[in-house]
């Protein structure tokens, strides 16, 4: 099921990061071994040791293209009414999730996370702030789309809409391997 309008953005912005000489690929973080604490955002780092393919195989907790999407559409308007917002994506493949966080380094926007996560044989969507637990949504577009709709973004998406950015958050995302505590 695709959140809103806004299919075939991703590959938009995956051209569009490519003519910008942006690679798509994950990438480790650094972490340290005294705390299962990381601060945001993360500096990237190689995945010496983990096969390519690992990285790259679709899980049932990935997002999907159209999931991508949304999400785009998402940090763009949140970007547009919070100048500033920033985001981080991890993809957990030992503990089966992905997921997205929306924060502002100067703490003028609320800090945010979407999550997909595999529960039993079922991906099930979390969403949580800073000040409340997760808690279980049925579609990712109950947050997406009630966020840009209370936005009101203009209509015109060109004034508003981050591609560039978004795949910065993609493109710098953490792959969390089994070495790692997350």
């Amino acid at each position: 099921m695709a959140c809103g309008s806004g299919l075939g953005q991703r590959e938009q912005a995956l051209r569009l990061g490519a003519a910008q000489g942006l690679d798509t690929g994950g990438e480790v973080s650094d972490v340290s071994g005294d705390t299962n604490v990381i601060r945001l955002p993360l500096p990237m780092r190689t995945t010496a040791g983990v096969p390519a393919a690992a990285l790259r195989a679709p899980s049932g907790y990935e997002f999907t293209e159209d999931e991508l999407a949304a999400l785009c559409r998402w940090f763009s308007a949140m970007k547009y009414a919070f100048p500033g917002t920033e985001g981080v994506m991890v993809v957990s493949h030992r503990h089966s999730y992905s997921a997205v966080g929306l924060y502002h380094p100067a703490g003028r926007a609320p800090n945010c996370l979407v999550a997909k996560h595999l529960v039993g044989n079922a991906a099930r969507f979390f969403w949580s702030t800073e000040s409340d637990p997760p808690r279980v949504i049925d579609d990712l577009c109950e947050i997406t789309d009630a966020h840009i709709r209370a936005i009101q973004p203009p209509r015109n998406e060109k004034g508003w809409l981050d591609p560039t950015g978004w795949m910065g958050v993609y493109t710098s995302r953490m792959i969390a391997t089994e070495l790692q505590v997350v």
